[in-house]
């Protein structure tokens, strides 16, 4: 399957990306692997060169759910149909206003004519809200803008808040990416941890109020005896 000639000639046309890209890139990546991951026989490719009928483009990223050659078979080309399936999903990012009129020009008609079920666009300009463009190429679509996304052949929902890309699974719960869940359960671990703290400061105060009121109670029952036996003070 592979041809290194031709792997060569592609390595020759992979330009380096902005390392906003590539950090965009890597949350999608990240959530879709989640989403993916009890499903035994789907692979997430990124930056993969898909070859179909003479041409070829690398997205981001694609998932194919079933019937994938083996990794360690692929090189840096994926040949549909020789090698594999076409995609059921293809995500681009776009960072910039040339990469977001590639992605939803030719790229489309690539992806359609290749037979890709769910082709989400994301519009993440720095320092801009995320938008999200979306279409189903086997359909004949082609991408609107959307509010929100739905992967049917993932499962997934795709939102966007600010510059944050979100994804949901099937019943509406939040997929996050590993190091993210980890951290987030660090930060609430954190969280019980100084609420226990301050659980147990007030308590240490609460005592340390009942044994104040403890000592003058003992006081005054104190002197109250040294009064009835008549003692001077």
């Amino acid at each position: 399957m592979v041809n290194t000639a031709v792997e060569l000639e592609v390595l020759e046309e992979k330009m380096p990306e902005s390392p906003w890209h590539n950090e965009k890139v890597r949350e999608c990546e990240d959530m879709l692997r989640e989403a993916v991951k009890s499903l035994p026989t789907a692979v997430v490719f990124r930056d993969l060169f898909f070859h179909f009928k003479g041409r070829r483009y690398a997205p981001d990223l694609a998932v194919v759910l079933q019937g994938s050659p083996p990794l360690e078979s692929i090189g840096l080309v994926y040949r549909v149909p020789e090698d594999g399936p076409a995609p059921d999903a293809i995500v681009e990012v776009a960072v910039s206003s040339r990469a977001l009129g590639e992605a939803l020009g030719d790229k489309v008609y690539f992806y359609a004519e290749m037979g890709v079920k769910d082709y989400l666009v994301i519009q993440a300009f720095p320092e801009k809200p995320v938008r999200l463009w979306f279409c189903r190429p086997n359909l004949g679509e082609l991408p609107s803008p959307a509010n929100e996304a739905v992967l049917e052949t993932l499962g997934v929902k795709v939102s966007v808040q600010g510059q944050k890309v979100r994804m949901f699974d099937r019943d509406g719960k939040e997929i996050m990416p590993l190091r993210e869940a980890l951290e987030r359960e660090r930060q609430q671990r954190e969280q019980e941890r100084q609420q226990w703290k301050e659980i147990e400061q007030r308590l240490i105060e609460a005592l340390e109020q009942e044994r104040r009121k403890r000592e003058e109670l003992e006081r005054r029952v104190a002197e109250l005896e040294r009064k009835l036996r008549g003692e001077n003070f």
